[in-house]
């Protein structure tokens, strides 16, 4: 990065077209960039390891955002905003090319980075939000998180050019809000003898033909994540596909090899001998850690739910002196796109500041349930605006579904994606829905694949129940689908096909969302 930041700005338009190509677009996902929706324009994905930030970094991201976030002359679509990803990340849109060195330079000073959180590459490391803060934590990843983020910065030329993408979660927590089991790899807690330390986890992952992963009979003592990790890449390496793209996950190569093959690949590489499995500590249940908890110091740690993940600059600033004046300036960013203050004292004056009225901790269970990815205009393979969806399906929930009881509903979870990827994890909600076009004799619509009972910590991915459902048909659906939740006429956490009557669309695309 360096290199790049040593030279003047380049108009995008200036370049060679071999750069301006894909191989050219290619080269910058290895730091951070991706081609938009728009000629010209970029959206940049910040590496933010466990989602842990000081005031000061959103400080320099929020005035990314204002300064260099501005929509291109004549067009009506948002700016000057950013997103919280379902990794715990930060990627903003409208972005220059020209700006990227200013943008690098700011980053930089304040201990900011984009590298490798993009491409076919270790992507940013997940963990628990309330790692080494919560008091039901049964030992902090913190160090862990350090060991490996500086690993992967150490070794781009292992884990920059994989033959694809490579995710890792680790949590010390007693929940599963990291979704340990839809990762290449993953650390969850456990107990040997009197060690705590981790069990692994190997072949998870979403999109086209999402696999929860298989777990190992390895036990891993935290000092020993980083050779674990860097023993899969290198199976990867050795044994995954770099010219099939569609098929080169490493799922798809645990799935092919076998998980107790993959696991003898890892045990030859190490430099230690790794204990046999341990006592799973995981409840495996899901959790967001939304509303005012109490510390380990006797502080406070403040979940407020950001509305589909989406914060303007000026409230990501806003945050940032909220974190100053109320908590120890430590913010934490959640997979499930929201945010967390921590070390809060004056947890009143907090919750009476205005941003609160709009980043609630209680939010009702329908503003707290929906996340929806990027979608259109914005990424080029989406076929519908999700987010602007998702909130038109909260309002619609909450005018609909007897307010009285929707403490029936705590803990839903509806996710919306904007095509076929998995960047909203359909297959995790207890509803998703998938954007796709419906045609009859007159016109084609917006419409939506449905898929109900998503679990992961329960072994259970979604199953698909409907194709093509017009878009109005599907929000009225669900709305009767939660009101019987709602009235006790069903669980939220045993949802079933055959339950329920769908108005319109189309026979079930397929008979489960994964095989």
């Amino acid at each position: 990065m360096s290199a790049i930041l040593d030279r003047g700005p380049t108009l995008w338009d200036d370049l060679h077209p071999s750069d301006q190509g894909s191989l050219g677009v290619g080269k910058l996902r290895l730091v951070g960039v991706y081609d938009d929706g728009f000629p010209g324009t970029f959206m940049l994905r910040t590496r933010i390891a466990g989602g842990r930030l000081t005031a000061r970094q959103l400080k320099v991201i929020a005035g990314v955002v204002n300064d260099m976030s501005v929509r291109l002359p004549g067009s009506t679509e948002p700016e000057r905003f950013a997103e919280i990803t379902t990794r715990q990340n930060f990627q903003i849109h409208w972005i220059r090319f020209e700006n990227l060195p200013e943008i690098w330079r700011r980053f930089s000073q304040a201990g900011l980075s984009s590298i490798e959180a993009c491409g076919n590459s270790m992507r940013n490391i997940t963990a628990c939000p309330v790692d080494g803060i919560d008091e039901a934590g049964l030992f902090s990843v913190g160090p862990v998180l350090e060991e490996l983020n500086a690993f992967a910065f150490d070794n781009q030329c292992l884990t920059g050019f994989l033959p694809r993408k490579f995710k890792v979660g680790v949590t010390a927590c007693h929940s599963d809000c990291i979704v340990a089991r839809v990762n290449c790899i993953a650390f969850t807690p456990a107990r040997l003898k009197d060690s705590l330390g981790f069990n692994v986890h190997i072949g998870g992952g979403l999109s086209d033909y999402p696999r929860l992963a298989s777990s190992t009979d390895l036990f891993v003592e935290p000092r020993n994540v980083v050779p674990t990790v860097k023993a899969a890449l290198e199976v990867f390496v050795e044994f995954g596909d770099f010219q099939n793209s569609s098929i080169n996950r490493f799922r798809a190569m645990v799935h092919e090899l076998g998980a107790v093959r993959v696991e003898e690949e890892i045990r030859r590489r190490l430099h230690f001998d790794p204990e046999p499995a341990g006592e799973d500590l995981s409840s495996w249940t899901s959790e967001d850690h939304l509303g005012v908890h109490r510390a380990k110091d006797g502080s406070h740690y403040v979940g407020l739910c950001v509305p589909l993940g989406r914060l303007t600059g000026d409230e990501l600033e806003e945050l940032a002196v909220l974190s100053e004046r109320y908590g120890d300036s430590q913010l934490r960013l959640t997979l499930r796109q929201n945010v967390i203050l921590t070390g809060v004292k004056d947890v009143d004056g907090l919750i009476g500041e205005p941003l609160l009225s709009r980043l609630k901790p209680y939010p009702d269970p329908f503003e707290r349930g929906v996340i929806a990815c990027t979608s259109a205009p914005f990424c080029k393979f989406a076929i519908l605006a999700m987010k602007p969806y998702g909130a038109k399906l909260i309002d619609h929930l909450r005018n609909n579904v007897p307010e009285q009881r929707w403490n029936r509903l705590e803990g839903l979870r509806i996710h919306m994606s904007g095509c076929k990827a998995s960047c909203a994890q359909v297959a995790l909600g207890h509803v998703g829905l998938r954007a796709t076009m419906g045609k009859d004799e007159r016109s084609a619509f917006d419409a939506f694949d449905v898929a109900l009972g998503g679990d992961a910590g329960a072994g259970r991915l979604a199953r698909w129940v409907r194709g093509e459902v017009p878009a109005a048909n599907a929000f009225d659906d669900i709305t009767s689908l939660l009101t019987k939740i709602a009235n006790g006429e069903a669980e939220i956490s045993n949802l079933s096909s055959e339950s329920w009557n769908w108005t319109g669309g189309t026979k079930p695309v397929s008979t489960v969302v994964t095989e």
